[in-house]
């Protein structure tokens, strides 16, 4: 009898550890892992003068045109873009009238245009944007555009005096400075509408 009960005793505990041991066992699977790269673009563009010449530069007159030709080239890496340039134009006394533009920009190349609403700029500064009043034109990668302006032209009325004292960057000098931008042209948008007004991109771009 106590052998019996032994027994089943036993046979209890077995059967309770098989059912607690059941109850772990699920099928179960597990997939291999994927990995995905995701590589950023760039907008990437420069910015020449090929025919820019400093020697000529460094010995003018009042009054005389000069070879100043900025171009901006979107290189082949680049995403597509919109494209400005900035021109900070040097100022001084003319004749006898002081914060004169000592130089003005000669006509701009094809499809530029001067940005003159909606943006904030210096008193002597100008920018351009490549497209139309209304719109920017999307430059694609590996796209040299025509150059900004071609030609500069000295201040007619600039006296001796004047030039004397002019000092930046040295003695009887001034500099003209030109700064190319661009951001990217695609998914460029303000709550789903594209945004494509110079004004518009340049402000969104935060230059």
């Amino acid at each position: 009898m106590k052998k019996n009960k032994k027994l089943l005793v036993l046979v209890a505990l077995f059967l309770a550890v098989f059912a607690v041991g059941g109850t772990l066992a699920y099928l179960t699977d597990t997939t291999e892992t994927k990995t995905n790269t995701f590589t950023f673009g760039k907008v990437d563009i420069t910015l020449t003068e090929p025919n820019w010449n400093a020697t000529t530069a460094g010995d003018i007159v009042p009054g005389q045109q000069v070879t100043k030709d900025p171009t901006i080239t979107v290189e082949s890496d680049s995403k597509n873009a919109y494209v400005f340039a900035k021109v900070t134009l040097p100022t001084g006394t003319v004749g006898a009238q002081s914060d004169q533009p000592l130089f003005a920009i000669d006509a701009l190349g094809t499809g530029w245009v001067e940005v003159t609403t909606g943006v904030t700029l210096g008193a002597n500064e100008h920018l351009y944007a490549y497209g139309t009043a209304s719109a920017m034109t999307s430059v694609a990668k590996n796209t040299t555009l025509p150059a900004v302006f071609t030609s500069v032209t000295a201040n007619a009325g600039l006296t001796e005096a004047n030039i004397a004292a002019l000092t930046t960057p040295s003695a009887r000098s001034a500099n003209i400075v030109v700064t190319a931008y661009a951001i990217q042209a695609e998914g460029l948008s303000n709550n789903g509408t594209a945004i494509t007004a110079p004004a518009d991109v340049w402000t969104a771009a935060g230059f």
